[in-house]
Formats: structure tokens, sequence, C-alpha cells
């Protein structure tokens, strides 16, 4: 069975299910918020090298946008906001949403995430032209679906909502593939990430 039919939408309809959704990713938030990495920072020191300590606040912008994704997706699973309920806020939540989204999207042309990618769809370690760029052509593809679908995200809240949490689906859909969909391999942040956004889109498509 695959990762995304384990994780489907009607397996979650109780609420005693959905509570357990709630407390697994306010967990895996924890622990993003818990990163070794961060806690080392107040050891720094002068000499370190500036491409290390340029890593390291890259890698701590791509925990934060992580963890508001899902700190948005977690908000919209109790209450998808209407029109009038965000006009005059200095804040869109759902434009707000779909920059982060971009960024997630964006990190696959990323060199260290194209190796990452490489490297596990070619466990044996051969390094062949021809895979590498089989590879490099199926991460630019994504990319532009992605990309694509965000900007197909328009209409009301709930459609452009909709709109955003396919994209994030279909994100973790490709991770679960390069993980082949291995439960074991596959990151919690991405299992979880997928589920709150498919809960929070079949919520998007419920009539009023």
């Amino acid at each position: 069975m695959k990762i995304y039919q384990l994780f489907a939408a009607d397996n979650f309809s109780d609420p005693a299910m959905l509570e357990w959704v709630r407390l697994e990713a306010e967990y895996v938030m924890k622990i993003m918020e818990a990163d070794p990495n961060y806690a080392l920072a107040g050891r720094m020191r002068q000499v370190m090298p500036p491409e290390n300590l340029m890593r390291y606040f890259r890698q701590r912008e791509r925990i934060e946008r992580a963890h508001c994704i899902f700190q948005y997706l977690l908000t919209f699973l109790g209450h998808i906001p209407s029109e009038e309920e965000v006009r005059g806020d200095l804040v869109d939540p759902a434009e707000q949403l779909r920059s982060f989204v971009a960024y997630e999207v964006d990190l696959l042309l990323e060199q260290d995430v194209r190796n990452a990618v490489f490297q596990e769809t070619n466990p044996n370690g051969l390094h062949h032209a021809r895979s590498e760029g089989d590879c490099e052509k199926r991460i630019l593809l994504m990319n532009r679906m992605l990309r694509g679908m965000l900007a197909k995200c328009e209409g009301d809240i709930p459609a452009a909502l909709g709109g955003m949490c396919r994209t994030v689906e279909q994100l973790a859909l490709f991770w679960f593939d390069v993980h082949d969909n291995d439960i074991r391999r596959v990151r919690r942040s991405d299992i979880f990430m997928f589920l709150l956004a498919h809960l929070v889109r079949s919520r998007c498509r419920r009539p009023s």
C-alpha cells in the first residue's frame, strides 16, 4: 500500500483521529524547533568558517518556513476564514501560505537538495551522466509543475487554499516517490504535511 493511501483523509474523519493528527503535527513542530543545530548556535565561535555559518542560517530558514506551513495548515484545519474575516488585515493568510509553499517548491532547485534526490534514487552510488541528467530533468519538471499549480490558486479563500494544499500534497508525493514509498525512509514532516494539506483541502471542498 502506498503512503498516500495509508494517510488518506477518509481514514481520519473521526474526531479522535483528527485530534491525534493535531497532536502528532504539533510534536513534529516541536522536534523542528528543538533542532540540535539551533541549540549549538549559542556556542558558535567567531572563527567559524563563513560557509558553515551560511549553511547554518540557511538550514534554520528552511526549518522556519516549513514550521510556518504546519502552523497555517493546523489553523485552517480548525477554521477556513472567509473573505470578510481577512478583509482589512495586514497579513493575508492565504498569500502568506502561498509564499511559504513557493519557498518549499523552489528548494528543489537547491544543489544540496538535488544531490539528496540523486543519492536517494541511486542507492548504489553509480554516477552516470544519463542517470544524473534524468534526475535533473525530473526535478526541474516537478518544480515547473508545482509552480504552475501555485499560479492557478485563485478565486475565493477556500478555492485558493484548496489549490495550495494540492500543491503541498504533490510535493510530498514527490518525496514519497523519491524514497520509494518506504515509510521507514520518508521524513515524518513530509508525511504530516501531506496529511494536514489533504485534510484541509477536503474541508475546502465542503459546501457552505
